[in-house]
């Protein structure tokens, strides 16, 4: 069943003229409310409009988009970034580089369509089995230049990766993993320290960053390759707004990181005996659990709830905590749970 609402929800969603608590959605940091990135974005709007029409490679070009990413790079821990117009723009640039350049792809059970090179990637293994595997199948493939893409997290229904698996890899192969992370960036990156492969990250910002677009982290190298690649050349950029924004409000997203967290980990203790599927320090909770949704709807929570990851799979009832969240309204869910049989 589907649900109409005039205004952007917050940590409440107001739908035929009846207001929940909202427990759902990607805006992990709450960032599209927060006054302070709002104000600063109202003041970017004034002094950069709503787009930029033009190439990023164009004869003039705007100092926003290096100098924002810049700052994102830093925020990621790595050596460059590069923003473009939305997170799967992100994925399927990188793929369709590495895809021109003649590589072979390898895909993580559950991989994220944005990462897709042109096939729909099919595994009847588990993420675990997948890993115990890959090693070898990359060390079998006769291919010069190998690619494997996973996501950061399992999403819509919330499972954790372990990235232990790339220090198996073969350290004489040209290896290339692409990993995802549209639903830890602004939360938590995987720590991947292996010095056998080269790394690239892609992400949405529109999930807890709170931006339309996406971004691309790499090697300072690469990035600059991907910059004179004609379907970045030929592409819109992301809003410059949105990056002046974000630039002038750095502050602020450690400071919302820092309240999800905390609203997490006061959640979890109210909760103690709760059969929600979760991973540590990260904000969804998820459940093949028939009527759950409709009971926490009949006492006033929104949650979300579909098949996934076809139409003829069990629907999978998903909350979400953001920063959003006060005590009180986690006390008001906890309690709903609680009294769930």
């Amino acid at each position: 069943m589907k649900y109409l609402t005039h205004q952007l929800p917050s940590n409440t969603l107001v739908s035929d003229e009846q207001t929940y608590l909202w427990f759902s959605g990607t805006s992990y940091l709450g960032i599209p409310h927060h006054p302070v990135f709002k104000e600063n974005f109202i003041k970017a709007i004034a002094d950069y409009g709503t787009s930029w029409g033009s190439s990023r490679n164009n004869t003039v070009q705007l100092s926003i988009y290096e100098k924002a990413e810049k700052a994102l790079a830093e925020m990621a821990q790595m050596p460059a970034a590069l923003s473009v117009s939305s997170g799967m723009w992100a994925g399927q640039l990188v793929v369709n580089f590495l895809k021109y350049e003649g590589a072979t792809f390898f895909f993580a059970p559950k991989t994220h369509p944005a990462l897709w090179n042109g096939t729909i990637p099919f595994s009847s293994e588990s993420y675990q089995e997948w890993t115990l595997s890959i090693a070898e199948k990359v060390q079998n493939t006769l291919a010069d230049k190998i690619v494997i893409c996973a996501d950061s997290v399992g999403s819509p229904y919330v499972e954790y990766f372990d990235f232990e698996w790339i220090n198996t890899l073969p350290a004489h192969k040209n290896i290339t993993v692409i990993i995802d992370a549209s639903h830890s960036f602004g939360i938590e990156l995987p720590t991947i320290t292996a010095s056998n492969i080269h790394l690239i990250i892609t992400s949405s910002l529109n999930k807890a960053m709170g931006m339309t677009g996406g971004v691309i982290f790499a090697e300072k190298d690469f990035i600059e390759k991907l910059r004179h690649f004609p379907m970045f050349s030929g592409a819109s950029p992301m809003m410059p707004a949105l990056l002046e924004a974000f630039v002038n409000s750095t502050d602020i997203f450690q400071e919302q990181r820092t309240k999800l967290l905390n609203n997490i980990q006061y959640f979890n203790q109210q909760i103690p005996n709760s059969a929600l599927d979760c991973i540590d320090n990260y904000p969804a909770y998820c459940t093949h659990q028939v009527g759950l949704h409709e009971h926490l709807k009949k006492h006033g929570i929104m949650t979300a709830c579909f098949p996934y990851p076809t139409a003829t799979d069990l629907p999978v009832t998903r909350l979400v905590i953001s920063a959003l969240h006060t005590k009180k309204d986690l006390d008001k869910l906890a309690e709903v749970l609680n009294i769930w049989a």
